[in-house]
């Protein structure tokens, strides 16, 4: 559904489970005017096509793991496949190709120190066509919000 306009229900709809992801449908058909079979044929459309998950966030920081990310550089031809062989790693909760001084952004979960270094040296490093690598540790985070419309206009 990349690329495809959300009808305001649909926004709708992601407002209410942004809010709170088990919300039931009932409640959410009752508020905006609509059956519950057409919320949960939307949501399902919604999930079987990508647009949203549905699942609980939890903070690694909170749950007294490492949390960090790795800005990787990569050589012309080969960001898709460095993008590829990093998503693969279990530790990865996140790979993001990007624009800017770096062409990926990978998010790393690990136990403890050894783990991380393990990860970064041994098997992060090691990819054919990284050129650069620097690495973030996250200490604290300050916000992290899940509630934002596709409907929300900055230059309004």
């Amino acid at each position: 559904m990349r690329g495809q306009t959300l009808d305001h229900i649909d926004i709708a709809i992601l407002g209410h489970l942004q809010q709170d992801g088990r919300t039931p449908y009932t409640t959410i058909a009752k508020d905006l005017g609509i059956s519950e079979a057409s919320v949960r044929q939307r949501v399902a459309r919604l999930v079987s096509r990508k647009v949203i998950q549905i699942v609980a966030v939890s903070s690694p920081l909170d749950l007294g793991l490492l949390w960090s990310q790795v800005h990787l550089r990569v050589a012309g031809d080969r960001l898709d496949e460095v993008a590829e062989a990093v998503a693969r790693l279990p530790e990865v909760d996140y790979v993001s190709i990007c624009a800017g001084s770096f062409d990926i952004i990978v998010g790393v979960v690990s136990k403890d120190r050894e783990a991380l270094q393990d990860m970064l040296v041994n098997r992060i490093r090691p990819i054919p066509g990284i050129e650069r690598a620097e690495h973030v540790l996250i200490l604290r985070v300050l916000k992290d919000n899940y509630e934002w419309s596709p409907a929300d206009d900055a230059s309004a």
